[in-house]
């Protein structure tokens, strides 16, 4: 009965200790299933932080990216902050989604700017190229249009090509200078670092040479004139000046100083007495059956004309007459000049009387000169 009861009590005791055992390997597996979960779900979370860290330091890239691209929008429409296109570009760039986009953005404005900085370049060059005839000239008004219209540069530079700018200028320019010209008839021109004093007829033939550079650096200033005498020698002068003629006046005593130029109106040869003599020998011979005989003579002539001024009184008070004595010395300065370039035989101690067209602010310079010092050019 105790064996039995002992039997019951160890089979329970197996039992019992079979089904701890059991349940405590039941166990284990939860626990060891618990931490294989935990683990992955661990490693999964540093992943999932992972790459989630690392899109946003992307997003986050991605937006200095965008804001870099829109700086560079600013500088590149820095000449044309107000243009509507800036903010179409601007507003691309906040909506792009790749750095590819952004790319073809930037390109595209830079694209824009550079062909709206050509067309800016050519329509400022045609400006400048009528200067203060912009204004008033339909055709180059009309370019400046088409240009601005243009939508590439080779539709611009065909409406160059086909253009006649620089000549159309150039007539403007010359109309404006012949307007210039509608009063006085010398003029101060100055051209360059030279002044010249020209008439009206010379400008007019000069300018038709002229480039349209040229025509704009020309200076012309009316000349008002006073008239002065000065008496100068052959030596001085040369060649006795005609009516007309334009002249350099030259002071010996600084020929560093730019000359004065002036127009003679009027020229005369200074003489008092004029002497001429001459000899003349005569020889002849005569035969007579044989008998020859010679026979020799000489003869001399003179000829001399004093106060010639006296000449001139006589002729004017009808005492002398006017036709012979004009046969005789009418142009007398003129056949003077040609006589001695004929024979190369010149006369320094001939005087001239010169009749000048100075202008006024050149009149006290003349003045101030020593007449012995004075050296006239004939201006070409």
């Amino acid at each position: 009965m105790v064996n039995e009861d002992f039997g019951n009590k160890l089979k329970k005791l197996k039992s019992k200790t079979k089904r701890s055992s059991g349940d405590k390997s039941k166990y284990i597996k939860y626990v060891a299933l618990f931490i294989i979960i935990a683990g992955i779900s661990f490693v999964a979370y540093n992943m999932y932080n992972a790459n989630h860290s690392k899109q946003i330091q992307k997003e986050k890239a991605f937006e200095n990216s965008k804001n870099m691209a829109i700086n560079n929008i600013n500088q590149i429409f820095s000449k044309y902050p107000n243009d509507p296109n800036k903010v179409i570009y601007i507003s691309q760039i906040q909506n792009s989604n790749t750095h590819e986009e952004l790319s073809k953005i930037l390109i595209s404005a830079k694209n824009y700017v550079d062909f709206k900085n050509y067309k800016e370049e050519m329509i400022n060059s045609i400006k400048t190229t009528y200067g203060k005839y912009y204004d008033g000239s339909f055709y180059a008004k009309s370019l400046v249009s088409q240009i601005e219209s243009a939508n590439s540069r080779s539709e611009v530079d065909k409406i160059l090509r086909n253009s006649n700018i620089e000549e159309n200028a150039r007539e403007y320019y010359l109309k404006g200078i012949t307007s210039e010209l509608t009063v006085g008839n010398y003029f101060s021109v100055k051209i360059g670092n030279r002044e010249y004093l020209m008439s009206r007829a010379e400008i007019l033939e000069h300018v038709k040479k002229l480039s349209l550079s040229e025509l704009k650096g020309i200076k012309i200033i009316p000349v008002s004139f006073d008239k002065i005498t000065i008496v100068v020698s052959a030596m001085q002068c040369g060649k006795i000046p005609y009516e007309g003629d334009k002249i350099l006046i030259y002071d010996k005593s600084n020929a560093s100083k730019n000359p004065i130029e002036g127009v003679v109106n009027a020229s005369y040869v200074v003489l008092k007495d004029i002497s001429y003599s001459e000899t003349k020998s005569v020889s002849s011979s005569l035969n007579d059956n044989g008998d020859s005989a010679s026979a020799s003579s000489s003869s001399s002539i003179s000829y001399s004309l004093n106060n010639l001024p006296g000449v001139l009184y006589a002729t004017a008070a009808n005492k002398l007459d006017y036709n012979k004595i004009n046969e005789k010395f009418g142009r007398y300065g003129e056949k003077l000049n040609k006589i001695q370039s004929d024979t190369q035989i010149f006369d320094g101690n001939v005087k001239y009387l010169l009749i000048l067209s100075i202008p006024s602010d050149s009149v006290s310079k003349i003045i101030s000169m020593k007449s012995s010092n004075a050296y006239i050019v004939k201006a070409g």
